[in-house]
């Protein structure tokens, strides 16, 4: 993982001494201005601020990616080595990994073909790209990917930005920049965290390192999300939020998602879901077909809200004890008022798009999946 990581309240504070002598370009999401933030980081950046650019939120889809790339990227061609420092949310995040790709020729049409998958990548000049997440839950800011909707496609689907040239150089994680997240996003975007994690635990590309990563991700979520909605101001548990979302970050940097993503996106586009939701409406249907696959993903399982199964010896009260697990979940999930039914969001077809959801590339990441697996974000 090529990705320089700063992690800590207050990390982002120092930023601005490493970029030197370096210019920048922000994109910075819209609540920035309000919160005085870009007011202080402009003052400390002083003239190696090229421009800051504002990100309204919304989906990271080709259209906004276009209509930003005319204005970041003149930019970029007459500061070849400035810094592009993207600041927000996931939508932010994914925005600036696309607009670091500039071609040397054809616009941004090249880019869009290549995202499509229409045609190769065309030669880029790609800017040095350092992210600040001012959410605990995306971990876009050490994976190699992005999520990018082609909503101009009939009918729209995701894209899945997967390039060696998608890491950042430099990730700050500072828990600091999360207390403003509202009450909704801050449970939305840590179920997404999550999902990373449990993902990775039932994915056929898991090794030693993921799943140790991927189950204290998913413990420390468990633990911490409910007592953070109460006590938002609590920078400890801010921290341990942040903490999660890395370590599910880092597990799926390596992993890929799977079948819960594969379910999650047309839930997205036909209801406006947030993505957080949209996963976790799929969560307890994907651990409930998850079990008893294979007895690494059982013992995981097992272990996420009871540590002490990891001494059980016996392969059928692991998998009791796994299956037991996909209950718990759902009736966490419940408490925190994630809606589990598919009917109540209109969807009278969930068991169809689940066979469906199987054989499509993310879908073969999961363990129960027939077939062989190949992989995308």
């Amino acid at each position: 993982m090529p990705v320089a990581v700063r992690f800590g309240a207050g990390c982002a504070e120092i930023l601005p001494g490493e970029l030197g002598e370096r210019r920048v370009l922000v994109l910075g999401f819209t609540p920035a201005t309000a919160l005085g933030w870009r007011e202080r980081w402009q003052e400390r950046l002083g003239d190696r601020l090229v421009e800051w650019i504002e990100v309204d939120d919304g989906l990271s889809s080709l259209v906004r990616c276009r209509e930003f790339s005319a204005r970041v990227w003149p930019l970029l061609e007459r500061e070849p080595d400035a810094v592009l420092l993207a600041l927000g949310g996931g939508t932010t995040l994914d925005v600036a990994k696309v607009l670091r790709c500039r071609p040397l020729e054809g616009g941004f049409d090249g880019v869009e073909r290549a995202l499509r998958g229409q045609a190769d990548w065309p030669a880029l000049a790609l800017a040095p790209l350092w992210m600040v997440p001012t959410t605990a839950g995306t971990g876009s800011e050490v994976t190699r990917w992005a999520t990018v909707w082609d909503t101009g496609a009939e009918p729209p689907v995701k894209r899945s930005f997967d390039e060696p040239f998608g890491w950042a150089e430099r990730a700050y994680v500072d828990p600091v920049l999360t207390l403003s997240c509202p009450l909704a996003v801050t449970r939305d975007t840590a179920l997404d965290a999550l999902s990373h994690a449990l993902e990775s635990v039932w994915n056929r590309h898991a090794n030693p390192v993921s799943d140790a990563l991927a189950l204290t991700a998913a413990r420390r979520v468990l633990r911490t999300l409910p007592a953070a909605l109460q006590s938002p101001d609590d920078l400890g548990l801010r921290t341990e939020l942040a903490q999660a979302a890395l370590e599910a970050g880092l597990a799926f940097s390596q992993t890929r998602t799977a079948l819960a993503h594969a379910l999650s996106y047309a839930v997205t586009l036909e209801q406006g879901l947030p993505h957080g939701l949209a996963v976790a409406l799929w969560l307890p249907t994907a651990w409930e077909l998850a079990v008893g696959h294979d007895a690494r993903v059982d013992a995981l399982l097992a272990q996420v809200f009871t540590p002490d199964a990891a001494t059980l010896d016996n392969a059928a009260s692991v998998s009791a004890q796994a299956t037991r697990g996909a209950l718990m979940l759902r009736a966490w999930l419940q408490r925190l008022g994630v809606e589990l039914d598919p009917a109540r969001l209109g969807i009278t077809d969930a068991a169809q798009r689940v066979q469906v959801a199987l054989g499509s590339v993310r879908g073969r990441n999961f363990v129960g999946a027939v077939g062989a697996a190949s992989g995308s974000a």
